[in-house]
Formats: C-alpha cells, structure tokens, sequence
C-alpha cells in the first residue's frame, strides 16, 4: 500500500453520482400509473433539446429549468422520458422536444438550451446526476426506434426505461444499455527515491499539457480487474498485478459506466501504443499534487483532466490514501 499524503484535500463530490430522486422501478410497469404521472397536475419536465437540458443560468449554482404539467401538456406526443419521484412523490420527467420546433423559444438570455458537459459543473450535485440519467435514456430512445432482431418500428415502454417491438411476429423487448469502462491508474514506489509514482497518458487530441489516467471499455468475457491488466498493457506495454477498485461514475456521452481503479504495477518500463496514445509517463506524489492544483489552469503544464473527470477524482483519492 502506497503512503497517503496526510495534507491531501478531501475529495469531491464525484460528477454525476448522487441522483436524488427514486426510479419507482416497480410501478412504473403499470402504463396506468405512468400515464397518470404524466397526466398530474404537479408533475414537472425538463425540456431537452438535441440532447441539450433547459438551464436556469440566473443564480449560482444554476438549475434545471422544470417546466409544468400545463406547459408539457401541449406536446402530448413527445417522448417523456420517467426520471423518478422526489421525497414528496412528485414525479419528474426529460422530454425530447426535438421535433416541436416552438419549444426552442423556451431559450433566451436567463434560461438557455446547454450541453450537459459544460453545464453539469455548474448545478448542483444532484441535478448534475439527474442530467446524466437524463441524457443517457433520451439518447438511448432516439437511437433506438426499430427493432434489432426485426426492423420494425418499436414503442416507448416502461416510462422510458425499456422498447417493445410493434410487430406481432416479433414483440421483442429491448433495454437501454449501460457500457463499463475501466480507468485505472497504474502505481508503484520508485526503488531508488522510495517515491509513490503514478503513470499517466495523453492522447492527441488532449489540449496542450493535460494528462489523465489510462482508460478502456471492458470486453465481453472480462472481469474488471482482467480489463484494467489488458488496457494497461496495451497502451503502456506495464505488467501489473493486484487491482483494486475505487469509485465508479456515470458518464452520459453517451450511457458509460467509468470504474475507477488502482494497479500495482510490476515495473517501470513503459512502451506506448502510438495508436492508442502520444505519450505516457510516471509522475511523483508531489508533480501530481500540482498538477491537481492546476487542473482548471489552461495555461499549466503538465496538468490532470477537470474535476468533472473520475481520472482526477480517483487521483485525488489515490493521494488522499484510497
């Protein structure tokens, strides 16, 4: 076990985990119950636009701009998506407003359609976790209007968390997918120094001095700790051994499951795969320190991925002594 760093901030909240409010997993089966939600008169929808949420961006933090039952009303054919129910049994739900052209009216100056990646910093914890399920499923149903063992057209089921195929011959029933994702950051002390050393990557695309933590989908048949070994190896050509998990977090480009995981790596030497990566290195306990620090600086170099990324925050675990 790699030494904690006794002066290490306490961790974030990490982005998009936290969603305050209850799916109802079981009475949203009964399309009664779910046309009555819809139908209520305290029933609130976020108008979401090419993936993008109406935002409130008067206050700090913003917030979501629900929209009422009287308002969503006048688009009974769009597409409402079931987020859940809040403490006091509001139900709430995403609307898929792309094909009402006047509901791009709603933006102006004060509430404005935004990308959930820029945006999601700028809510709270919980709504920033409500948007993620909420683009991940209006995504999911956008690109999933036809049944993929027949072709036929398929209807919403399930208040949005599953399809059903029209045809008669066919009825198959479909699920939004979930794609795991392992990253990971490989470790070991330096056996000359006796420092705590991280690996970390870059791709080409990166902007100019950013560094994050090597990343891969997991692959049918493979467990979590497998994956993280495989996707270490391949890009960084670094054995490592014993795996330990982290944190997860939902990353909702477009439905990802980021598993946050530690390595202890074998060795040192590093050959980097140039399709995978431009460039991979160790750093010490005290470069990742800083580069934490400069993580939102521009103009740094090196520095870690934003604070909205699981590489920052299962670094800043790492060196909090996770």
């Amino acid at each position: 076990m790699l030494s904690p760093d006794p002066k290490a901030r306490p961790p974030r909240p990490i982005t998009f985990t936290g969603n305050p409010l209850d799916r109802a997993g079981n009475p949203r089966r009964d399309a009664g119950w779910m046309a009555g939600k819809r139908r209520a008169a305290d029933s609130r929808f976020l108008p979401m636009r090419e993936l993008k949420p109406l935002v409130d961006v008067t206050g700090k933090p913003a917030r979501l701009a629900w929209q009422d039952a009287p308002w969503a009303a006048r688009y009974p054919a769009l597409p409402a998506v079931f987020l859940g129910l809040d403490d006091s049994g509001i139900a709430y739900f995403a609307l898929d407003c792309d094909t009402a052209p006047d509901t791009a009216d709603l933006h102006s100056e004060t509430v404005k359609y935004i990308d959930v990646r820029s945006i999601a910093p700028q809510v709270s914890p919980g709504e920033a976790a409500i948007l993620a399920q909420a683009r991940s499923l209006v995504d999911w149903h956008q690109r999933h209007g036809f049944c993929a063992q027949c072709g036929s057209p398929t209807a919403m089921t399930e208040g949005g968390y599953s399809r059903r195929c029209e045809s008669e011959a066919c009825k198959a029933q479909h699920f939004p997918r979930t794609d795991p994702v392992v990253i990971m950051l490989a470790v070991r002390r330096d056996a000359q120094t006796g420092q705590d050393m991280v690996l970390l990557g870059r791709q080409a695309h990166f902007p100019p001095g950013m560094y994050s933590a090597l990343a891969g989908f997991m692959e049918p048949g493979e467990t979590m700790e497998e994956a993280v070994r495989r996707e270490i190896m391949e890009e960084a050509g670094v054995a490592t051994g014993a795996v330990r998990y982290i944190a997860s977090q939902p990353w909702p480009f477009p439905a990802s499951l980021m598993l946050g995981c530690v390595a202890e790596a074998a060795d040192a030497a590093i050959t980097v795969d140039k399709a995978e990566l431009e460039e991979a290195r160790w750093f010490s306990r005290d470069e990742i320190a800083q580069m934490l620090a400069d993580s939102t600086n521009m103009e740094a170099s090196p520095r870690l991925s934003p604070p909205i990324s699981l590489a920052h925050q299962i670094t800043r675990r790492w060196i909090a002594g996770a």
